[in-house]
């Protein structure tokens, strides 16, 4: 009896572990990069200390038999209490979790006539290396899984390659790719038949599937958003979009950890414009600071696009002014917040370029709606920046922030995949969170000290760090409007939505 209890509390604990190391392979697009990167964060950390806790208890079982039935204990506080965290469904991750939850019937029936000392251990030491099982099943499937990914990109390649009308418009950077990709399609689209990628699909698969299912030969302009995390990423996408035009947004040390160095994020990005045909025209974002100290070394015989700029900026208009029209025109940006406005001269001198007269312009950015969503209620207002995350955006999203009347609230989790500039980078969210908040609620402790170092040199100390609704209470009453940046827990959100 006591063996058949151990075992049904194993067996339910394990299919919770199993798709939850799978849901983070998937979280990380099966990236060992990205995936290694994750046990650099506090909640990394935890998976650790838990992990070195069964490593002990099983030591410690082999010695007294009774730790077992800690051992069955814990097991089944995890199995009420743990959430099931699974991954999305797709082809892959149906497949692979048939084939490790498979595992667990055929490793019970194998051990389960041995004696209860040894069956317990085997159990408890299959747990302890369910995620190094798991990794090793994704990895020893990744030959089968690039060969498919592979014949999928090639048939990409083949298909692009006979849309000899289509002009394609390659965008990346570290942050405003997105935005920029929805501005531009809005500007383009009553003048030429305009496609792009879907919401958050810039890598090979994305990129590959929405040429192969959406694109056809009746569309002229393929705007292609492009995200990678290591070397070459970049040059993949650009060998299967295409791009004539080539768009970097600015750059930062997002994904630092992935990539190694700064150097190599540069690089990556201006594996874009290297790519371009000779009668390709390269548009890039003057104010960023990478892009000025690094473009004269991958930019040579192409055009580049640097004849674009704002002056007299206000929170409805600013005047656009090019090379060729000094005067300058004032284009209304009713629905666009002013830190957007690097993203819109780039698609406005596109259109441009793209034989757009500026009356045409001015009439579609006029229908331009920010993705930076603002929600009243009664007591307080709701700036939702879920969407982003990286530091530009954070530092543009305070300084909009600082705009508004009441008490300044901000939440968010700290970064990831910053690697060695994660503390210096924190620190300075935590000075720009001092300048502008009267309150921060940190929902993970990644980066605590730093951020707290930050907040106090501007002279703020009222920052808080948990991932809990109880705060919420307070600043739905008190006046507050409270900004929401980078992915934070749903039920904050569904309880500020209650509120």
């Amino acid at each position: 009896m006591i063996k058949i209890i151990f075992i049904s509390l194993f067996f339910l604990k394990e299919i919770k572990s199993l798709l939850f190391w799978l849901y983070l392979w998937q979280l990380k697009n099966y990236h060992i990069g990205r995936f290694l990167a994750h046990f650099d964060t506090y909640k990394g950390k935890r998976l650790l200390i838990n992990y070195f806790l069964r490593v002990l208890l099983l030591i410690l079982s082999l010695y007294n038999f009774y730790f077992f039935y800690v051992i069955a204990f814990l097991y089944l506080i995890e199995i009420i209490y743990s959430k099931i965290i699974y991954p999305q469904k797709t082809s892959k991750t149906l497949f692979l979790s048939i084939i490790l939850i498979l595992i667990l019937p055929v490793f019970l029936f194998f051990i389960y006539n041995f004696d209860l000392q040894s069956l317990f251990s085997l159990i408890v030491l299959f747990d302890i290396l369910t995620p190094i099982m798991v990794s090793f099943v994704v990895l020893f499937l990744q030959p089968i899984t690039v060969l498919l990914r592979n014949r999928i990109i090639n048939k990409a390649i083949k298909k692009r390659k006979s849309l000899d009308n289509l002009l394609t418009i390659g965008i990346t950077g570290s942050y405003g790719k997105s935005t920029t990709k929805e501005y531009l399609k809005i500007i383009l689209s009553n003048s030429f038949n305009v496609i792009t990628t879907p919401q958050n699909k810039n890598s090979e698969m994305g990129i590959s599937k929405c040429i192969l299912d959406d694109v056809n030969e009746n569309h002229e302009i393929f705007i292609c958003e492009m995200g990678a995390y290591n070397r070459g990423g970049i040059k993949l996408l650009s060998k299967i979009a295409q791009p004539k035009i080539g768009v970097i947004t600015g750059i930062n040390n997002q994904h630092l950890a992935t990539f190694g160095s700064q150097k190599n994020i540069v690089k990556t990005k201006f594996e874009l414009i290297e790519f371009l045909p000779l009668e390709g025209l390269a548009v890039l974002n003057w104010d960023n600071q990478y892009i000025k100290d690094n473009f004269k070394k991958y930019i040579s015989s192409i055009k580049c696009g640097l004849d674009v700029w704002a002056k007299e900026i206000k929170d409805d208009s600013f005047k656009f002014c090019s090379l060729n029209n000094e005067e300058g025109e004032i284009i209304k940006i009713k629905n666009i917040k002013p830190y957007n406005i690097s993203n819109l001269l780039i698609c406005i001198s596109l259109a441009k370029k793209l034989g757009m007269t500026m009356e045409e312009i001015k009439e579609r950015v006029l229908l331009i709606n920010d993705p930076l969503e603002t929600s009243s209620y009664k007591n307080f207002d709701v700036i939702n920046a879920t969407y982003s995350s990286n530091f530009n955006g954070i530092i543009s999203h305070l300084d909009y922030l600082k705009r508004w009347t009441g008490n300044k609230v901000i939440i968010m989790p700290c970064l990831i995949e910053l690697g060695a500039e994660g503390k210096n980078t924190h620190y300075e969210i935590g000075r720009k969170i001092g300048e502008v908040c009267d309150l921060a609620i940190i929902t993970t402790n990644d980066y605590k000290k730093e951020l707290i170092a930050g907040a106090k040199y501007s002279g703020m100390e009222n920052i808080v760090f948990t991932n809990k609704t109880d705060k919420i209470d307070l600043l739905t009453k008190n006046n507050s409007v409270i900004l929401l940046e980078s992915r934070i827990p749903k039920e904050m959100i569904n309880k500020l939505k209650d509120e």
